[in-house]
């Protein structure tokens, strides 16, 4: 079955310190941490996953050039696409099935609090109801996602915002994508 990682980048795989502004590497994008490089090497060499982008970045750039500079960076990467891609009804994101998905309805409407409308807690609730029958991981740092719903939340693994993706975070990530929710 194929493998998706919905990963953010701040916080995961950029360190967040408010004290000091991240460096640039030579693409004009953040540069990556070593281990949270490392990391999803490892993590991706081991499950072939398609990353699916949470990040506020996202809408930096395409997916195509999404995928040039996580390339650049980690050489098993093979697809990138965005969470704005996914919902697209026009994008070329395509489930394990073959179909196109898009901004179909799934039946069941997310209820969602004001304050989260147009927030990561609300666009992975989304991703994992239309997608949730995959196997995948959510790599993030956000607390908000401590309201998703406890069987998407199964999926989670919570970053330290100042350390990223390291060896412990990787290897639960790598234990969901292979044995499911923990």
């Amino acid at each position: 079955m194929k493998k998706y990682i919905l990963l953010d980048i701040d916080g995961v795989m950029v360190p967040a310190n408010s004290w000091k502004p991240p460096d640039l590497d030579a693409d004009g994008f953040y540069r990556f941490s070593p281990v949270a490089s490392d990391q999803l090497q490892w993590l991706l060499v081991k499950t072939a996953a398609t990353i699916i982008l949470t990040t506020s970045h996202r809408t930096r750039y395409s997916s195509l050039q999404w995928t040039e500079i996580l390339r650049r960076r980690i050489s098993a990467v093979k697809d990138v696409f965005t969470l704005d891609d996914v919902f697209n009804p026009t994008s070329t994101f395509h489930d394990p099935t073959g179909a196109v998905k898009g901004s179909e309805e799934t039946g069941s409407p997310l209820k969602v609090h004001p304050l989260f409308v147009d927030s990561r807690l609300v666009d992975v609730a989304k991703w994992a109801e239309q997608f949730g029958s995959y196997d995948y991981v959510i790599i993030d740092d956000d607390s908000s996602l401590n309201l998703l719903a406890p069987g998407v939340k199964k999926h989670w693994v919570k970053t330290a915002p100042g350390i990223g993706l390291n060896d412990l975070a990787a290897a639960t990530a790598l234990e969901i994508l292979t044995f499911g929710g923990k």
